[in-house]
């Protein structure tokens, strides 16, 4: 196998950028959802439980790195976790698996919290109209924590089918076969 190319999100879009790009998510998601969700139903919002809105706003991150670990359960003796606190005060948890995996395999293990926690956060919304704003604010935070996820999938998607992805500390190295050009 020899690299057809090397990820760096971090790198390629720089810290500033991406989290311009996820508040930009963010707004987007907030804004539609609310608005669609809004159309549909004419319930008086409660702000009762601001308090379990909180914890779980603290857990959403942990939550959906969990699911990152849960899809990828089956290879966890070859996987590390790492927690390192960026800019003095956010716990940031690095994956890293220590052997290449497949393509596909990869590209899922990225978008199973995408898929599963915003279907349930929107299913949950949709069960508890009252609590619509909690629902869409919670759905569009966790839109903006896929974007890293979004972004290594639309690279990862134009990829040789055959394709390993390897973690490594440059980032991700995409290899292929050597018959591959």
């Amino acid at each position: 196998m020899h690299c057809w190319k090397i990820l760096n999100i971090q790198h390629q879009y720089g810290t500033t950028r991406i989290i311009l790009l996820g508040v930009s998510i963010f707004l987007s998601v907030f804004s539609t959802s609310y608005v669609l969700l809004n159309l549909t139903h004419d319930e008086y919002f409660t702000d009762r439980f601001l308090w379990l809105f909180v914890i779980t706003v603290l857990a959403l991150y942990p939550i959906h790195k969990f699911i990152h670990y849960m899809a990828l359960y089956d290879l966890r003796q070859h996987l590390t976790l790492r927690v390192r606190i960026q800019f003095y005060f956010i716990p940031v948890f690095h994956m890293r698996l220590r052997e290449p995996i497949a393509k596909n395999r990869y590209i899922f293990a990225l978008l199973t919290p995408f898929i599963f926690l915003n279907a349930l956060i929107f299913l949950g919304t949709l069960m508890l109209p009252a609590y619509t704003h909690y629902g869409t604010l919670l759905l569009a935070y966790h839109c903006g924590l896929c974007l890293i996820d979004i972004l290594y999938v639309k690279y990862l998607w134009r990829s040789p089918k055959d394709a390993q992805i390897e973690e490594t500390p440059k980032g991700y190295e995409i290899l292929v076969p050597p018959t591959i050009s």
